[in-house]
């Protein structure tokens, strides 16, 4: 039997047996008995009222019946009702079964849409012909309308959605989206203002207090034969939380700045159609270990070229030349500095499959400094970075990321510093290069997540570092030999989906060495904290709500002279959020 006949038949309501004749033949009979009556005796009068009485329990009776037939009659639509629903989820469960449940246990957001009511959309005006089936109670039907008398071929058209796909088909169709990334909250100390220190070797968590922030504008400005346009926009920086006023200003650490700014295609590679070519203000990717908030992938762009997702062999490759000036110090004495042009090539070889949701990825960078005729006597050594990515999925619940790589010159210095070790070209954000760059360093680093059990997931960052004949930012000298160790460590406990609660350990040392004589600095954290959450992943959920109690103490500290208020230790307390959007 077909579907749609099964249909009519649960919807058909049974028939009532109502005597619709009899009750208009009663009531026309009283209506003729009532002007007659006044002339009438007495003894008809009773005879007349004898009989009305009759036939009104005979009424009586029948309207008893029918409301026996109607509650029956319900009774049996709300079975027929129920029926059709079982049946309805059941076809939905054999077209549509559920993924399996994997770890860490991400709740899909299309688990909303089987909550929604059936909605359709016609044009009744235009079409007023359209036939109506019956559809799963997830999904919207639209309808293309047609001009009148005009018939179109819809096979192979898609026009049923889920309420998520329809979403997302309208945000597509319109080519419009923001999204970001932003931190804050409220925090405070034993002894005054709460200082961070060594957030890029102890942990960020519990030892930072600034208020970051992204901002993605996207906009489609073509979509047409496989051939795509869009202009991207991205504003980041930091809002100070520790003050009212927000101004842009470096002073406050309120600071603001467009650190992208491209137009990115898919469809304009010959050979490739899912292959992006991008020109403007940006870079390939970064790749951050968040627990320290450093990349160890990172080549801040003044503008460049790009072509990501190149299918090749086993594996994918992205291509990339961006410009990358540096202020340069001026010698002999002189005052002032001069600009540098400087060039940087990527190549980046990824997704190279190993075992079992293992992958594989090689990439390579070389700085290069254009130096115009005038400007010989300026120094400014190009750099190197190699790096080796093995990336393990459905590692215990989780994943693990191993990086290796090696650098030189003032990359390599990079590598040497206590804090932030992104591996850029210049010396800070303000793109100045100094030093006498030599040497070479090397860095191993781990991070992932992992559940020991159901209950307990733990999160980790680990880096070892080793270099010779380095720059030392900190301590302003070169020909630095050092080694350092950096990790932080946060087991959780899941009590539910939105609650967790657990502590963070962090600890560092570093040893440089330079004409002899040695400099330490060493420090450890711990944290505890209880966080609401969406989900139960520590480094892919967000938003996060933690509150935290947090103990920082500095050890030693021979190059950064580090103290928090005249004191070597810091007790803070505050609560922070994290957020993706």
């Amino acid at each position: 039997m077909k579907k749609s006949s099964l249909n009519r038949q649960l919807i058909t309501k049974p028939k009532l047996n109502v005597k619709c004749k009899r009750i208009a033949l009663i009531t026309l009979l009283g209506l003729f008995y009532l002007p007659n009556s006044w002339g009438a005796t007495q003894e008809e009068m009773e005879a007349r009222i004898s009989l009305l009485e009759q036939k009104l329990l005979e009424l009586t009776q029948e309207s008893v019946d029918l409301k026996k037939q109607v509650i029956e009659s319900n009774k049996q639509l709300a079975l027929l009702n129920k029926n059709l629903q079982q049946q309805t989820q059941q076809q939905n469960v054999k077209t549509n079964p559920s993924p399996a449940k994997t770890k860490p246990k991400v709740q899909q957001a299309t688990k909303e849409t089987s909550k929604q009511q059936v909605a359709t959309v016609q044009n009744t005006q235009k079409n007023p012909n359209i036939n109506t089936t019956t559809i799963n109670s997830n999904q919207i039907v639209l309808v293309n309308d047609s001009l009148e008398g005009e018939v179109k071929d819809t096979a192979g058209v898609k026009n049923t959605y889920t309420l998520t796909e329809f979403k997302d088909y309208i945000k597509d169709e319109i080519g419009f989206s923001f999204n970001g990334y932003f931190r804050g909250g409220w925090s405070t100390s034993s002894n005054g203002k709460p200082k961070n220190y060594a957030e890029g070797a102890l942990g960020r968590f519990g030892n930072e207090y600034g208020g970051w922030y992204d901002l993605i504008f996207k906009q489609k400005v073509y979509d047409k034969d496989g051939h795509r346009v869009d202009a991207i926009i991205m504003v980041d920086g930091n809002v100070a939380t520790d003050k009212a006023a927000g101004l842009f200003n470096t002073q406050d650490d309120n600071i603001m700045q467009f650190s992208d700014i491209y137009l990115s295609t898919i469809g304009f590679v010959p050979g490739f159609p899912e292959a992006k070519f991008w020109v403007g203000k940006h870079s390939l990717f970064y790749n951050e270990i968040q627990m320290l908030d450093w990349k160890t992938q990172k080549a801040p762009a003044g503008g460049g070229i790009g072509i990501e997702n190149l299918e090749m062999g086993v594996g994918k490759v992205d291509l990339a030349v961006v410009r990358a000036d540096v202020n340069a110090k001026l010698k002999h004495g002189q005052a002032g500095k001069t600009e540098v042009d400087l060039n940087e090539f990527e190549a980046r070889y990824y997704d190279i499959p190993l075992w079992k949701d293992a992958t594989l990825g090689a990439n390579i960078r070389f700085s290069a400094p254009n130096k115009s005729k005038l400007q010989n006597d300026i120094t400014v050594k190009n750099a190197w970075l190699g790096s080796l990515v093995l990336t393990q999925n459905e590692f215990f619940g989780g994943f693990n990321q191993f990086t290796l790589q090696a650098a030189t010159n003032s990359v390599a210095a990079q590598f040497a510093n206590i804090n932030t070790n992104n591996p850029e070209f210049a010396a800070n954000s303000d793109n100045d290069y100094y030093g006498d760059h030599d040497g070479k360093a090397y860095r191993f680093v781990s991070q992932g997540e992992a559940y020991l059990s159901d209950k307990i997931i733990m999160a980790h960052a680990l880096a070892l570092t080793t270099g010779q004949d380095v720059y030392s930012y900190d301590l302003n000298m070169p020909h630095t030999d050092f080694n350092s160790i950096k990790s932080a460590f946060r087991p959780a406990y899941i009590w539910d989906t939105y609650n967790q609660s657990g502590f963070e350990v962090g600890y560092f040392r570093q040893k440089n060495k330079v004409n002899g004589k040695t400099y330490r600095e060493e420090g450890y954290k711990a944290t505890l904290y209880h966080s609401f959450k969406v989900e139960e992943s520590l480094l892919t959920s967000r938003p996060d709500i933690r509150f935290y109690l947090s103990y920082i103490k500095s050890i030693q500290n021979d190059m950064s002279k580090f103290d928090f208020n005249g004191k070597d230790h810091q007790i803070s307390f505050g609560v922070q959020t994290e957020v993706w959007y």
